[in-house]
């Protein structure tokens, strides 16, 4: 049978087996329970039938093996005996020698006394017989003995993982002594093995001994699930044992660190002093950075450690070959990490942390992003963040309310990352075309309109621009191609793409709308623009907010106006409808508008608040306490907004009156008066009324320019046969129709 599991080089693994069974043997007094353990002695690899047979008879009468169940005697008759004399006996078949001498150990003292000593010139004739053919150093030891070098073993750790190893790798069987009353059995095998004493056995597989905190070892001695110290003493092909848990980053080409702008500025500060503090004490920091995938967590940790001048070290997801390692393997790495790089000159990075800070979580923790069970431990993990020695930043896309209570406190700082920005779009679109040296083909103004139109990751952007190099297209089709590549991956990635949802509608003027108030619309657009070019004074406690309330009738053009405002001043509009922001869940609607301004503001963007009734409804009249808490948190973001927050509504009735004050202008849309309606009629449907359709148009009540735009789409289609007498019909079927409806979509 063959004695080794894995085709490994067996001679150092065989005469550690040995030296191993030589131990136990001298110390176990009792018998052996497993029918196999001396099997060693019966594998053909090491012992032919004839050896053992001359080993067996040396050390015992044949009378006595005559007596063993598993042994076949042959006789020769004698007259004067029955039975004749006893001159040889056949075990039948080799492997039956095991189970001979398992029979001869049990049987009492003397004969146990007799095992041993044959037992013992036995493992000296197989020792040597192997160290006449394996005279070189095994790669296995090898292995061990940088393995031993990393983690700082010393020798009872050691002994107690070539136990592992000799376990793992061969047929050495680790349970021969039955029941011993309750007590630790295996931790009295393993400590018999390796000739120490139990406790001391005990001690190193402690969950604080670096067997375990490295995640070599289980409780019980064997190697712990998944691994990555089995799979290197098996396969390591040479690399460094470090080099499997985690490797040395370069910060050469990364972003400048005035590229993450307010991020940096916010941030730079606090994180200087908190890591340069850390290398100073006897603890390191943890810092997590978490939020949306793709938004530059990665790169601004590589920008920090370069502008902080300190080589970053990341923990391995994987080893070469692409298989993941398993999240003690990884925990394991951070340990290792931290005990060998130079802290003084040195940050560690854990990228794709999910997995490692999530731990075991209940159903409804699950429901917000968790992962149930399959996380890690909690106390392991957060015997790591205790310990750590290093600055260390810990990547994670999972929600913070995805991580355990007991892990978030252990943070020392944390940076939620928001989607990006047009703005910073236009940075990384501009650093990957220099990247991928495509300045030719992708000129700036080009990169530009591209961040604008696609609201996607880093990731995405670097995928697009690497296979526009790879293809090589002609610089007139670059547009085109980016076009290609860039719509499907945004479907994919459920990313926006800027299209012509925002503009206003093709005729749109604000000539000839009906507006209740002293100030035109027009002087509205100009003070907006006085206020995005004005530099806010922080000695001007006066000096207002822009936020402009739109209300009145459905389709009386609050909506084209606020699409109207964002191309005049060639600003992005971020629309959230009222509806969009209402969460099912407590904390949720004030957490999706403080997310919406602070959107808005990140980009510099036009909030536009619609049907902004429904999550500012009047307090006074509230039943619950979180209908009282999402509009106080409407109203201090609003208090607090540096940029243009527009909201509309339908219903001004319903609105809280504290909100009133918060509006710096307050527009009144209503429906047109007899100019109006004549001035969208002529310039919608590109006519001349005649004195007679005018009156009769003016005759209409409760137009509004919506009307206009919906019947000219209902008769689009109907060319040169349309007059002016079927769109006045379609006009008033319109105007009918609203005697019955009390809420329209906007306009």
């Amino acid at each position: 049978m063959q004695r080794f599991k894995n085709n490994v080089s067996d001679g150092w693994l065989f005469k550690q087996e040995l030296r191993l069974f030589r131990n136990f043997m001298r110390n176990w007094k009792r018998d052996v329970d497993d029918c196999d353990f001396f099997d060693i002695f019966a594998n053909s690899n090491n012992t032919t039938e004839n050896e053992a047979k001359a080993f067996l008879k040396k050390y015992f009468s044949l009378e006595t093996l005559a007596k063993c169940d598993c042994v076949s005697v042959e006789r020769v008759h004698d007259q004067a005996n029955g039975e004749g004399r006893i001159v040889d006996f056949s075990l039948g078949r080799c492997s039956s020698t095991d189970g001979l001498i398992r029979e001869l150990w049990n049987s009492d003292k003397a004969k146990r006394a007799r095992c041993r000593e044959m037992l013992e010139e036995w493992c000296d004739v197989l020792e040597k017989r192997k160290s006449r053919t394996c005279r070189r150093k095994d790669p296995i030891e090898t292995r061990m003995d940088e393995i031993c070098r990393v983690l700082k073993l010393n020798d009872v750790e050691r002994e107690i993982l070539i136990y592992a190893v000799v376990r793992a790798m061969t047929c050495f069987d680790d349970f021969p002594i039955g029941n011993t009353n309750g007590r630790n059995d295996r931790a009295m095998f393993i400590a018999m093995a390796v000739d120490r004493p139990c406790s001391t056995v005990t001690n190193a597989l402690a969950a604080k001994g670096k067997l375990r905190r490295y995640e070599v070892l289980d409780s019980d001695g064997d190697f712990a699930r998944g691994s990555t110290f089995r799979d290197y003493l098996e396969n390591g092909d040479g690399e460094m044992l470090e080099g499997q848990f985690y490797k040395k980053t370069a910060t050469d080409d990364v972003l400048p660190w005035d590229y993450y702008g307010k991020l940096a500025e916010e941030h730079g500060g606090i994180l200087r002093q908190m890591i340069s503090s850390a290398k100073k004490g006897t603890r390191g920091v943890n810092i997590l950075f978490y939020g949306e995938p793709g938004t530059g967590k990665t790169s601004f940790a590589k920008t920090l450690a370069k502008e902080l001048g300190l080589d970053l070290f990341e923990i391995r997801q994987g080893d070469r070959d692409g298989e993941r390692n398993s999240p003690q393997s990884r925990m394991a790495g951070i340990r290792i990490c931290n005990e060998q790089v130079p802290r003084e000159r040195s940050m560690v990075v854990v990228d794709e942390a999910d997995q490692l800070l999530r731990t075991s979580m209940d159903f409804f923790a699950a429901f917000f992003g968790g992962m149930g069970n399959s996380g890690s431990e909690k106390g392991v993990i957060n015997s790591i963040l205790d310990e750590t020695k290093l600055p260390t930043i810990w990547i994670s896309n999972a929600p913070a309310r995805a991580l355990d209570d007991s892990v978030r406190r252990r943070f020392d700082y944390s940076i939620r990352f928001d989607k990006l920005g047009t703005r910073q779009r236009v940075a990384i679109w501009r650093n990957s075309v220099k990247k991928f040296r495509l300045e030719r083909l992708v000129p700036v103004e080009l990169a530009e309109q591209f961040a604008q139109k696609y609201q996607t990751s880093a990731g995405g952007i670097a995928m697009v621009l690497e296979n526009v190099k790879r293809m090589r297209p002609r610089r007139d089709k670059v547009a085109g191609l980016v076009d290609s590549l860039m719509a499907p991956h945004c479907e994919l990635m459920e990313a926006k793409t800027k299209d012509d949802a925002l503009m206003p509608t093709k005729d749109y003027s604000l000539d000839g709308l009906n507006i209740k108030g002293d100030i035109a619309l027009n002087r509205i657009v100009e003070a907006v623009r006085n206020f995005r070019n004005g530099k806010e004074d922080g000695n001007d406690p006066d000096r207002p907010r822009m936020n402009i309330l739109l209300w009145g009738p459905p389709g009386t053009g609050k909506t084209e106006f606020v699409k109207h405002l964002g191309k005049t001043l060639n600003s992005r509009v971020v629309v959230k409808m009222g509806s969009d922001l209402l969460s099912m869940w407590v904390g949720g609607t004030e957490k999706n508008i403080k997310q919406a301004f602070e959107e808005a503001e990140a980009d510099n963007a036009i909030l536009f608040l619609d049907e902004i009734d429904g999550i500012v409804q009047d307090r006074s009249g509230a039943q619950r306490s979180w209908e009282v808490t999402q509009v106080n948190e409407l109203l201090h973001r609003m208090e607090n907004f540096k940029g243009v927050m527009v909201g509309a509504t339908n219903f001004m009735d319903n609105l809280d009156a504290a909100i009133m004050r918060r509006f710096t202008f307050k527009l009144q849309f209503d429906y047109l008066e007899a100019e109006g309606k004549r001035a969208f009629f002529e310039r919608m449907f590109h006519t001349r009324l005649t004195e007679e359709e005018s009156m009769r148009l003016a005759a209409i009540p409760i137009l509004a320019p919506g009307d206009f735009r919906t019947v000219r789409q209902s008769l689009y289609y109907l060319g040169g046969t349309v007059t002016n007498e079927t769109r006045l019909n379609e006009l008033e079927k319109e105007s009918s129709l609203k005697k019955d409806t009390s809420r329209r979509v906007g306009f």
